[in-house]
């Protein structure tokens, strides 16, 4: 056996283990940091009718934010019945305290995280000589494709209404489930994306979830032009009885995502760890070689 081997690897590993700190630690978020202001985002606070200037180039997402939502209790999390939205008819213990109603209705869907859904109407418009124009957005396409054609399905019947028929809308629901979306069969009942979305459950206390894309058409092909604009909001969902705060975030996307902090601090610990373990290993290093030749003496 060469007897250069293990000085060699042990060499090898402490150079490896320097250059990964390198990288994490100074290249990937310097990267991260110059790729993240790119990035716009605008985000608007919790009024009825809001207006702004801005202009927004690329692919536009519209989100709506929470604070203070606790999405992640273990007795909210577990209150619901994925069985009943793949649509089949099965026991709905699960739900609990949102199953049934006091004569016997099952609520379709059940369970706390659907009886919870936000609800609030959220349209934009572009204010362009003295007319309001309503920005196009998409309803569908938000969701992970897993979650639409794989976790969510509706019923099996010849219509959505009789599909569920004998059940009831959740306490805090202004609609029934087969009328959330009466302009897109697609988008209706169980595969409405707008649940969809709500029942991937966060967990933390204040998140985002995406709401609308702005569809790119007309003078709108670019991005959102340059002028003035006014959020026009429903407010249905309510936040204070949980001491909360809702708001609107419009914002653009690049390749690594949006304008999000973690990446780059995820690599500033790891790339910390990598370089500090490089350090005990050479010293272990130095202290094993040490050993070594004392007792060839």
């Amino acid at each position: 056996a060469n007897p250069q081997g293990p000085s060699n690897n042990s060499s090898l590993v402490m150079s490896l283990q320097f250059h990964l700190g390198k990288v994490s630690f100074i290249s990937c978020p310097k990267l991260l940091g110059h790729v993240a202001e790119t990035v716009k985002r605008l985000h608007v606070p919790p009024k009825r009718c809001y207006g702004f200037i801005l202009e927004f180039q690329g692919d536009i997402f519209m989100y709506y934010g929470l604070q203070n939502f606790y999405q992640n209790h273990r007795r909210y999390v577990i209150s619901r019945s994925d069985a009943q939205l793949l649509g089949r008819n099965v026991n709905r213990s699960y739900c609990t305290p949102f199953t049934t109603y006091r004569n016997g209705t099952p609520m379709a869907p059940c369970g706390a995280i659907a009886n919870s859904m936000f609800n609030d109407t959220i349209d934009l418009f572009y204010n362009l000589n003295s007319s309001a124009i309503q920005v196009p957005v998409l309803k569908t396409g938000n969701s992970w494709w897993t979650d639409k054609n794989v976790k969510f399905r509706n019923p099996e019947s010849y219509n959505l209404s009789s599909a569920f028929a004998g059940t009831a809308r959740p306490p805090y629901w202004h609609k029934p489930v087969y009328l959330l979306d009466e302009e897109d069969e697609r988008n209706n009942g169980y595969v409405n994306e707008d649940l969809i979305i709500w029942m991937r459950v966060s967990a933390f206390a204040t998140f985002r979830n995406l709401y609308r894309r702005v569809k790119r058409i007309r003078q709108f092909a670019d991005g959102l032009p340059a002028g003035n604009y006014t959020f026009r909001i429903s407010y249905n969902f309510p936040v204070t009885k949980f001491k909360g705060r809702k708001h609107v975030i419009l914002s653009t996307v690049v390749w690594s995502g949006g304008s999000n902090p973690f990446l780059g601090i995820a690599y500033v610990v790891s790339g910390t760890a990598a370089t500090l373990t490089g350090f005990v290993i050479t010293a272990i290093h130095l202290k094993l070689r040490k050993k070594k030749t004392y007792f060839q003496k």
